[in-house]
């Protein structure tokens, strides 16, 4: 029988997102993306640049991705950007996972910007 969980470690490991920690909790669907009102705006992470500098998040969408996670063993993960949203390599445009539980994912949002779910 597969483990349920109730909350999933969003972790930032290259990019702007690296050491970025997020939760994402039991039926609850995030939006990831530079605008101020994603639930995961780039603009609030310690590594974004504070400048006028966008060189670096331009391959970031206003709203580049969306996770659900439906229940206690199933996420899905759609693309809403421009420029790729990619899970263990394979570039996404709807994915859903139904073993979440019993292994970890790479989401790569763009060429630079890489999370593990």
């Amino acid at each position: 029988m597969a483990q349920s969980i109730e909350r999933l470690v969003l972790r930032g490991t290259k990019g702007i997102a690296q050491d970025e920690v997020f939760y994402i909790n039991y039926g609850q669907a995030v939006t990831i993306g530079r605008l101020p009102s994603c639930d995961i705006s780039y603009q609030n992470f310690k590594h974004y640049p504070k400048d006028d500098t966008k060189e670096y998040t331009l391959n970031i969408s206003r709203e580049h991705v969306r996770i659900v996670f439906y229940n206690s063993q199933s996420v899905q993960i759609k693309d809403l950007s421009s420029n790729g949203t990619f899970v263990n390599g394979q570039s996404i445009r709807k994915i859903f996972i139904s073993d979440i539980a019993e292994k970890s994912f790479e989401i790569k949002l763009g060429p630079t910007e890489t999370f593990v779910l």
